[in-house]
């Protein structure tokens, strides 16, 4: 009594296909999941049918520049020096780049002050004049401290930041101000020490 045998290669087709469909399945469910309505009941999580957005929900188009000037204690203000600038990356970079951080930590609380600004929390008040909390704000704190760290003119009394958007390397898109701090005092300490000096 001779036994049936499966074809050697019908697994390996069989495999195949089921790959097949699900990579068929996956590039479909990319635009039918853009709505989480449309979501099965049963792939929530997108477990089955992977939800791919590397740049989602909304890719980046902008660069983002923060920019630092001085009031000096004349009153007169410095011209604005940008503090955001991004290094030029190398192939030593894929190994070793500690300033990295420091530029996405910058980054990152920019981004998060332009939202908090957006939210209806920090919505301007009937007077016209901005949420003082937003000064409280994790972002603003941040990039303040970020700002008063860096070298400041020998005359400078108080700074101020300035976020600004451009379209990088597309030139016809003008740079625009999105955002402008408040003037705040530099602590006095240096010039204590110079006195005393």
């Amino acid at each position: 009594m001779h036994r049936r045998t499966l074809p050697p290669n019908l697994g390996r087709k069989a495999l195949y296909g089921l790959f097949a469909t699900w990579f068929g399945l996956t590039v479909v469910g990319q635009k039918l999941y853009r709505d989480p309505r449309r979501r099965s009941a049963w792939d929530k999580l997108c477990l089955v049918i992977p939800d791919w957005r590397f740049f989602a929900p909304n890719p980046g188009v902008h660069d983002q520049h923060l920019l630092m000037r001085d009031q000096l204690t004349d009153g007169t203000l410095t011209p604005w020096q940008e503090i955001s600038h991004v290094e030029e990356r190398t192939l030593l970079h894929a190994l070793w780049h500690p300033h990295r951080r420091a530029e996405k930590t910058v980054f990152d609380a920019s981004a998060e002050l332009l939202r908090n600004i957006d939210d209806e929390e920090h919505q301007h008040r009937l007077d016209g004049k901005p949420d003082p909390t937003l000064q409280l704000s994790i972002p603003y704190l941040t990039l303040l401290a970020h700002v008063t760290s860096r070298q400041h003119h020998p005359d400078a009394e108080r700074t101020q930041f300035l976020i600004a958007m451009s379209g990088g390397y597309d030139e016809q898109d003008e740079p625009a101000m999105v955002f402008l701090s408040e003037l705040h005092a530099l602590g006095r300490t240096r010039s204590v020490a110079n006195v005393g000096a």
